[in-house]
């Protein structure tokens, strides 16, 4: 069986197939995407995935159209002014027409001039967050996969609580740290131990011993620091006119006395709301670090030394684990009745 066929099967499973029409100037964001709609279950013609060294690319691309059962069209200034984009997403729009059924499906992610023929469709917006993009967007793709480690809910026991814990989850109507107590639960009930995992340690605090790059996927959890040996800013220094977040652009460039050192923040991620909420627009954000922690090699470990961020760095952090929660929760949602 072909690889991109219009209903494929895993263990039971039908999948949606997917192609993603883009600018090259948005491959990082398609490349985000398609990992993150895989990862859901569904399977992804994405050019750098099925365009080998030797294929006609032309026959290739229609192929991948002819058969996905949908196409996303990320939406950008660069996209809408790109020919080939165009002539992708319309040769399934023309299908849509005749079929009746939603085969495009517009994905936002910069301010554009929507094209005409797709102006009274709603969009997935990935602009304001990537998380609330994403599910907009799985929402509209039928089927919706049932993932987790034990083949994730019952078909009728758990869409409507996941579902309106997505929405709080998105809405921001409450602390993040609430909803992922409400999520253990339902990781626990869905027998999901990677999952159930995450809710604990993002609730308890996550246990590394040193503060460098963490292997394990916590990506989502890492700062860009900037290491300063010889002492503390002087935070009144008229340079910085008055905002801090000035002094980055000095510590980036100054490499005599400040190095870049990227660390994981293992806070509990109610620590990390307080923190936020309480961090100042105009100021830094700073740790103190031991230096043998920073280097391998150090005749005095125990001397202390300050790391500065970007004052939003928290709420950067805090999107991210917006968006782990969200992942494990979409794919918990149960398989839908195929029509």
């Amino acid at each position: 069986m072909d690889s991109i066929c219009a209903a494929c099967e895993n263990g039971g499973l039908t999948m949606a197939t997917i192609f993603i029409s883009h600018s090259s100037k948005d491959a990082d964001f398609a490349r985000t995407l398609a990992k993150d709609l895989e990862g859901l279950g569904h399977v992804v013609w994405f050019d750098e995935y099925r365009i080998r060294v030797g294929d006609c690319i032309v026959s290739k691309i229609e192929d991948g159209i002819s058969s996905a059962d949908y196409v996303v069209v990320v939406l950008s200034p660069d996209s809408v002014r790109s020919e080939w984009v165009e002539r992708e997403w319309k040769a399934k729009f023309w299908d849509e027409v005749k079929s009746g059924k939603t085969l495009v499906l517009p994905a936002r992610i910069a301010q554009c001039e929507i094209p005409l023929l797709l102006r009274t469709k709603r969009y997935a917006d990935f602009q304001g967050s990537y998380g609330i993009g994403l599910v907009q967007l799985t929402s509209s793709i039928d089927p919706l996969i049932k993932m987790g480690t034990s083949g994730g809910f019952p078909k009728d026991a758990g869409a409507e609580k996941i579902s309106a814990l997505l929405a709080k989850i998105q809405s921001r109507s409450v602390p993040l740290s609430q909803c992922i107590a409400e999520a253990l639960p339902i990781a626990r009930e869905a027998a999901d131990t990677a999952f159930e995992r995450f809710c604990r340690v993002e609730l308890a605090g996550w246990k590394i011993e040193r503060p460098t790059p963490y292997a394990g996927g916590l990506g989502y959890r890492e700062l860009q620091t900037f290491i300063s040996p010889f002492g503390e800013i002087n935070a009144m220094y008229f340079g910085w006119g008055g905002d801090l977040s000035n002094a980055l652009d000095h510590m980036r460039n100054d490499k005599e006395h400040f190095f870049p050192f990227k660390l994981v923040v293992t806070y509990p991620v109610s620590k990390l709301e307080a923190d936020f909420a309480g961090h100042s627009p105009k100021g830094l954000l700073s740790t103190q670090l031991r230096q043998g922690d920073l280097l391998k090699h150090s005749d005095d470990p125990d001397r202390m030394v300050t790391a500065y961020c970007r004052p939003d760095a928290y709420g950067l952090i805090l999107e991210g684990i917006r968006r782990e929660l969200t992942e494990h929760l979409l794919k918990l949602l149960p398989e839908a009745v195929l029509e």
